[in-house]
C-alpha cells in the first residue's frame, strides 16, 4: 500500500515536466546550492551539536535563533569598543560560533519536524541584525566620515541582494524538485491566509512583504509552461547545474567570512570593499544567468532521463 503511493506521487511529479529526477540528482543538485564555509565546517559542526543540544526539550529552534543574535551583538560590540589583537580573535570567534548556531537552528527545526515559514522569517531578520551591527562597527572604527558610511551602505544594499537572491532560488529550485510545486508562492499563500484570519504577527507581515519582493525582482517567466517544470526539465542540464552552483557563491554567508577575517586581521575597510566588489559581481552575475537558464526548457535531447 506505502508503494503504491509513493509510485502515484512520483508520477505525479514526474508529469509536471515530463522528466524523473532521481533523488540523488535533487540531493546533489540542493547541496551544491550551499555556500563553502556552511558546507563543510558550519553544518557538519551543527549536526555535531544534534546529540548534545537536541535533548534539551524545552531548547526551541527560536531560543537558538535569539541566542545568535546575542551572539552577533557581542562580537560588533568588541570590534567597535575595545583595542587590542585579543579582542579582535575573540570577536572573530564570536562571529563563528554565531555563524554555526544560525546553521544549527536549522537543523534542530528540522529534526523536530517544527520548521515553519515563520521561524525562517525570524532567522532572516537575525542575519539582517548581525550583518548590519557588524558593518556598522567596522566602519565606526576606521572613523573615515562620509566615506566609511557610504562604503557600507553599498556593501549592505548589495550583501542584502545577494542573500534576498540566493533564498529565493534557492527555494524556488528545492521545493520544485522535490515536491513538484512553488514553494515561495506557496509559503506567501500561507502567510496571507493567516494574517487574513487575524492571526497575523510582526514576523508574518515581514514575511509577506520580503517573499513579494523576491518574486518582483528575481522571478523568471517561462516563456512557455510553469517556472516549477523548467527546472524540473533541466534538472539533467549541465547549464542548470552550474546555474546551482553558482548559487553556493552567491550566499552572502561568503561575504561575511570575509568581514569576519577583516575582523580577525584589523584590514575593515579593505575586507570591506572586497564584499562589496564580490557581492556586486555575484549579483549581477546570478541574474544574467538565471534569465538565461529559467526562461525555458532544454530540447528533448538534452535530459537523457525523460521519461516516455
Amino acid at each position: 500500500m506505502v508503494a503504491s503511493t509513493h509510485g502515484d506521487a512520483t508520477g505525479d511529479l514526474d508529469e509536471v515536466s515530463g522528466v524523473h529526477v532521481p533523488s540523488s540528482v535533487v540531493d546533489s543538485i540542493i547541496e551544491s546550492t550551499v555556500d563553502p564555509p556552511n558546507r563543510f565546517y558550519r553544518y557538519p559542526a551543527a549536526r555535531a551539536l544534534l546529540p548534545i543540544l537536541g535533548r534539551i526539550s524545552w531548547l526551541t529552534p527560536n531560543h537558538v535563533t535569539y541566542t545568535h543574535i546575542l551572539f552577533g551583538l557581542a562580537a560588533a560590540g568588541l570590534v567597535a569598543f575595545t583595542q587590542g589583537k585579543g579582542w579582535l580573535v575573540l570577536a572573530f570567534v564570536l562571529c563563528e560560533m554565531r555563524m554555526i548556531l544560525d546553521c544549527f537552528d536549522g537543523v534542530l527545526a528540522r529534526a523536530r519536524g517544527t520548521s515553519s515559514p515563520f521561524g525562517r522569517a525570524l532567522d532572516e531578520i537575525a542575519d539582517s541584525i548581525a550583518f548590519i551591527t557588524l558593518s556598522i562597527a567596522m566602519t565606526h572604527r576606521l572613523h573615515l566620515g562620509t566615506r566609511g558610511v557610504v562604503t557600507v551602505c553599498f556593501m549592505l544594499a548589495f550583501g542584502g541582494l545577494c542573500a534576498n537572491a540566493w533564498d529565493f532560488y534557492k527555494r524556488k529550485i528545492t521545493s520544485a524538485l522535490r515536491d513538484g510545486k512553488d514553494g515561495v508562492i506557496e509559503e506567501i499563500r500561507e502567510k496571507k491566509a493567516l494574517v487574513e484570519s487575524g492571526k497575523g504577527t510582526f514576523l508574518g507581515y515581514w514575511g509577506i512583504y520580503f517573499d513579494c519582493f523576491q518574486v518582483l525582482l528575481y522571478e523568471v517567466r517561462p516563456a512557455r509552461g510553469s517556472a516549477v517544470a523548467v527546472i524540473r526539465a533541466r534538472a539533467n542540464d549541465p547549464q542548470f547545474r552550474r546555474f546551482a552552483s553558482l548559487l553556493s557563491f552567491l550566499s552572502f554567508d561568503n561575504g561575511l567570512a570575509i568581514l569576519h577575517v577583516g575582523a580577525l586581521t584589523g584590514l575593515f575597510l579593505e575586507s570591506q570593499l572586497f564584499a562589496l566588489g564580490y557581492a556586486v559581481f555575484m549579483w549581477l552575475s546570478t541574474m544574467i544567468l538565471a534569465r538565461l537558464v529559467l526562461r525555458s526548457s532544454p530540447s528533448p535531447t538534452t535530459n537523457a532521463e525523460r521519461t516516455p
